[in-house]
């Protein structure tokens, strides 16, 4: 029965082997199957007439209810007046302004891990979501703002080869046109009278106009700059002011639905709920720091809301889930969850936006309607658990193999003395085998009686008197002056004993093959499931 669960390993290279087996499907069940099952689970929302009128103050049960996985089929929802968006927010790639101080090789580590993780899920969710429209709400590099030109064009080039490879994104969406990110968040460009114009610039630069409008189907979709609205310097806050006045106003008639998107929530009742579905237990609405606010000015969100009239809000900043209603224009917003593992959330997430906006029966206007998701991404640290278990249990075994040998050998070189440093030898059952075997024969030699020397054509042999086996000695090597020291004695003991120690433990066999089981493993994860994702 035990042979049934532990193999009987006839050699080092079948146990090294059957571990580089279950590294290959450790891998493939947290780097590929897992993220696809996970993602597998969203389900873009059912639009139906039944949808709660925008327009209605929705209470927080409803609201949860209605963010809960629609147990409809994909495929069968999916028609041509339905479009499906997928809003990413603060993926915040990490560097060394993230862990001030931390080791530069545990920040690689961290960098790597985190970076990894954005672009299995992301992958997963645009291969098999198939949004029509992606946006972006904002914080994409974690010191974006600050950094110099060299350094700030490599942080680019590691969110372009995460979010916009050639495999996946850039060849099924196009920049400004299907694909968005102009949104800024405040690690892009600053916050309020700290907004870093040179940043702003080069953000617009590379990513895109941060006031603007993009209408799908007939609603629209308005990305602004709330960070430099909030500033009170005129040279900040002009271009998101002129934004706002000249398209939005009590004189400007409103034609189409409008989706409001923008990375800072706006001000709410700090008594209002965000839903079962927020991980913390409050919303700082009144929370700050250093380029940092929970919530954009209440007098500057009061005016956005009048003016603009948004029928939802989608923003970032805050790394978890919120969703409300506010009461004045019964405006919904939500707050999307952080994409990245490293932002203090347990579970990451997107959220997911279904809507359709057909012309009224009565030919008067459209009648808008949407329904939203949540769409949590694989769950962070429960591979890299299951790999440190896995490691583990590897190496314990590796080191089983090389004790079991060690047993082994010395069943043998016990027989004989190798070691002048041995002061007594423990009889094995060969060696006393072989003890008792050699007395045998004294014996028989001594209790033989001579041959007979009358006997014709006999010779008689003369006695011999039987050798006697001397015990097992040692002869001692002539030492240097400082090795027979007392000094040479003390410093040298420990290292004899070190020795001694790994030759009866096997332990250097152990150390190499535990080194050669580590660099495959390594090779098997980076080669095949980092640089082919």
């Amino acid at each position: 029965m035990v042979r049934l669960f532990v193999p009987k390993f006839r050699s080092i290279h079948h146990l090294l082997l059957l571990l580089v087996l279950g590294w290959i499907v450790t891998f493939l069940v947290h780097e590929r199957l897992v993220p696809y099952l996970t993602i597998g689970r969203c389900k873009w929302p059912q639009v139906s007439p039944s949808h709660l009128p925008n327009k209605d103050v929705v209470q927080d049960d409803e609201l949860d209810g209605q963010l809960l996985h629609s147990d409809q089929d994909q495929d069968s929802r999916s028609s041509d007046d339905v479009t499906n968006v997928l809003l990413i927010a603060d993926p915040q790639l990490i560097d060394n302004h993230t862990y001030p101080g931390r080791n530069e090789w545990l920040l690689k580590l961290s960098q790597h891990t985190v970076d990894v993780y954005l672009k299995r899920n992301y992958k997963n969710m645009i291969r098999q979501l198939k949004p029509d429209y992606v946006f972006f709400l904002g914080d994409y590099l974690d010191n974006a703002r600050d950094s110099r030109k060299k350094y700030y064009l490599n942080e680019l080039k590691r969110f372009n080869s995460i979010f916009y490879d050639k495999t996946t994104t850039s060849a099924n969406y196009k920049k400004d046109t299907n694909w968005f990110v102009n949104v800024p968040g405040n690690h892009d460009i600053g916050f309020s009278d700290l907004v870093n114009l040179k940043a702003r610039k080069r953000f617009i630069k590379n990513f895109g106009n941060p006031n603007s409008i993009t209408t799908i189907n007939n609603v629209d979709f308005i990305s602004l700059d709330s960070l430099s609205l909030s500033s009170s310097e005129s040279q900040i806050n002009a271009p998101a002011k002129e934004f706002v006045n000249s398209n939005y106003g009590s004189n400007i008639v409103k034609t189409n639905p409008r989706v409001l998107l923008t990375h800072v929530p706006l001000y709410r009742d700090p008594s209002l709920s965000c839903g079962s579905l927020r991980e913390s237990t409050v919303f700082d609405v009144e929370g700050k720091g250093y380029q940092y606010k929970s919530t954009i000015d209440k007098s500057i969100s009061a005016d956005l809301l009048e003016k603009i009239e948004p029928d939802i809000i989608f923003t970032g900043d805050d790394h978890d889930y919120c969703d409300i209603v506010h009461p004045e224009t019964k405006s919904r917003e939500i707050t999307v969850k952080s994409i990245s593992m490293a932002m203090g959330i347990r579970y990451p997430a997107v959220q997911m936006l279904s809507f359709t906006n057909s012309e009224k029966e009565d030919h008067d206007g459209t009648d808008f309607k949407y329904n939203t998701n949540i769409c949590y991404a694989q769950t962070p640290y429960v591979n890299v658990a299951h790999y440190v278990t896995f490691a583990v249990i590897s190496g314990l075994l590796i080191l089983w193999w090389n004790i079991k040998q060690r047993s082994a050998r010395l069943r043998y070189s016990s027989i004989l003395p190798i070691n002048a440093d041995t002061v007594s030898i423990e009889l094995t059952t060969n060696s006393s085998k072989i003890q008792n075997f050699l007395r045998e024969q004294d014996e028989e030699d001594l209790n033989t009686p001579p041959a007979s020397a009358h006997s014709e054509g006999s010779h008689s042999l003369p006695t011999v008197k039987p050798l006697n086996i001397p015990l097992y000695t040692f002869t001692g090597t002539q030492s240097g002056f400082f090795d027979s020291s007392r000094i040479g004695q003390f410093v040298a003991a420990p290292f004899r004993r070190m020795a001694a120690f790994s030759r009866n433990w096997n332990l250097v066999p152990f150390f190499k093959h535990s080194l050669f089981m580590a660099l495959v493993v390594i090779s098997i994860y980076y080669v095949g499931f980092c640089m082919t994702l």
